[in-house]
């Protein structure tokens, strides 16, 4: 990852963005990293990746629940009035 101090970076912004389309470059201020600059189809695929890990995060804790809260697709309907309620 290329490191640019937060000076170094405002004078070569133009470098700074060609460089960030292809790998991550980190921004420093008084040393310490500030902030990352990544290309935006990468950060969307990041943020796509993660909401897919939290999906399957929240099936699995679901799975897992010894005492689920579910409903049975015929009262869904019910509740929805999809189906009228038998006698």
């Amino acid at each position: 990852m290329a490191q640019y101090s937060v000076s170094e970076a405002r004078a070569k912004i133009n470098e700074v963005i060609l460089l960030a389309q292809n790998e991550a470059v980190e921004i420093l201020k008084h040393g310490k990293p500030a902030v990352t600059i990544v290309d935006s189809m990468k950060y969307e695929q990041l943020l796509d990746y993660i909401e897919d890990l939290e999906d399957r995060l929240a099936i699995l804790e679901s799975k897992m629940d010894p005492n689920p809260d579910w409903k049975s697709w015929e009262e869904v309907k019910k509740e929805l009035g999809w189906q009228k309620p038998t006698p």
